[in-house]
């Protein structure tokens, strides 16, 4: 790993404050909010940090295990270009992944510091509330771009949650305690007020890994229960005609808990279509085991979809990531993404199960940070389940803060020598 010194730490200080500022952009809208598109501000930034990655010389610093991964699966897409169906989709899609690498590797360049973790990580956090309460007081849909489908709000709200939790007990700043909490709490009424089934098993699979991984089991079982006592309480409250609500399967005089009770039941027929859609997907694996490029799922479906759909369905889109990897970037895209996942679990578990010699503020930090990552892509992975949302940034900007959070903790224990941090079985769980 890169020696980092404090020099380089100043070098990179407007670079890591810009950094925010893009997320604030990217996920917040706030230019969209404020009619100020046409300033193109997230092009502006990305342009910044290209050639803020140039000069430093890291463009390809192929050091790190997800970093060369990263670069495959684009290579991957890019790949699928000339021969997909559809040339532009293949073409787009290889664009956005490699405009999220020039933010995954300013990241992982700039987030070289336990300080600077921590203000992201708070920062990250804030957003989430921002949306969350755009989405409960816009009938649960966000301010743009990825979350003004309800289904991927929650997914999004999913991911930070978890941190939420965990950065309560690690923060000792009570005013950032108190944000944390409110910020949780506002990112359950969004999810109540989307009414996203996908989302609510996000949830569920977000809290039982908050559960399994916590430090303090009983006391997170308690808040857990807090957590969906809040959740039954303010749903509660939501009008039970839920035809005032602009989200299309919402039935007149369902309430949130009617939705709910739908996930199981295979028959409803938007479960009944994913499930074909999955089929059909299956079959189109089988025809294609190398992949049909990048978006080109909805342009080769109707060569593949089972009876139970109309005949020529084209456009329809696979509504899991899973099925989304498997049938676009067939078996490369299969390995690339399960190796990514390994190497990010294996570096979530470094920081989980770090031995420390000398308890202090930024050991334990670090050893919330973990669970946090492991509850965060529990809550997503399940979510991404039921969407198409392989091309959406959430997991490859997590990507770069697990590495950013993993070097720092390596870096620690390099130049101070206060704690022993060692790889251990994946299986281990703090009691």
């Amino acid at each position: 790993m890169t020696n980092i010194t404090a020099s380089d730490r100043d070098e990179y200080t407007i670079w890591f404050y810009l950094l925010i500022l893009y997320l604030v952009f990217d996920y917040g809208r706030i230019h969209d909010t404020l009619h100020l598109g046409f300033a193109r501000p997230l092009l502006i930034l990305i342009l910044i940090f290209i050639v803020m990655i140039i000069q430093s010389g890291r463009l390809f610093d192929l050091k790190n295990k997800q970093v060369k991964l990263l670069w495959m699966f684009i290579l991957l897409t890019a790949l699928y270009v000339p021969f997909a169906r559809n040339n532009f989709f293949a073409y787009e899609t290889t664009k956005t992944m490699f405009l999220y690498m020039t933010f995954v590797i300013s990241t992982i360049i700039c987030i070289n510091s336990i300080e600077r973790l921590k203000k992201m990580m708070f920062f990250c956090v804030l957003i989430m509330a921002y949306i969350s309460i755009y989405a409960i007081t816009h009938n649960g849909h966000g301010p743009g771009n990825y979350f003004l489908d309800e289904n991927d709000l929650s997914l999004y709200i999913n991911i930070w949650i978890p941190f939420c939790y965990f950065l309560f007990f690690a923060e000792q700043n009570k005013t950032k305690k108190i944000l944390y909490a409110a910020s949780m709490a506002l990112g359950l009424m969004a999810i109540v007020v989307s009414f996203s089934r996908g989302g609510f098993v996000g949830l569920i699979a977000a809290s039982l890994a908050i559960w399994l991984f916590s430090y303090r089991k009983f006391i997170s079982m308690i808040i857990i229960a807090l957590m969906f006592l809040l959740v039954s309480l303010f749903s509660s409250h939501l009008p039970s005609d839920t035809s005032s609500v602009p989200v299309s399967r919402h039935h007149a005089g369902h309430t949130f808990w009617d939705e709910m009770a739908t996930i199981s039941d295979t028959g409803e027929s938007t479960n009944k279509e994913r499930i074909e859609s999955w089929k059909s997907a299956w079959n189109m694996f089988l025809a294609h085991p190398l992949g049909v490029g990048g978006n080109n799922f909805p342009m080769r479906f109707s060569e593949y979809q089972t009876n139970y759909f109309k005949r020529g369905m084209w456009g329809r889109e696979a509504h899991s990531l899973w099925f989304t990897l498997i049938t676009e970037l067939g078996i490369g895209g299969i390995i690339i993404f399960s190796l990514l996942l390994y190497y990010n679990i294996r570096d979530i578990f470094f920081l989980k199960n770090m031995d420390s010699q000398v308890q202090n503020q930024d050991t334990i930090y670090l050893k919330h940070v973990g669970p946090a990552f492991i509850a965060s892509l529990a809550g997503f992975f399940a979510s991404a389940t039921f969407l198409s949302v392989l091309y959406y940034a959430h997991y490859w900007y997590m990507t770069g803060f697990i590495v950013a959070a993993a070097n720092i903790a390596k870096q620690m224990e390099a130049n101070e020598g206060g704690y022993s941090t060692q790889y251990k079985p994946i299986s281990g769980i703090d009691q």
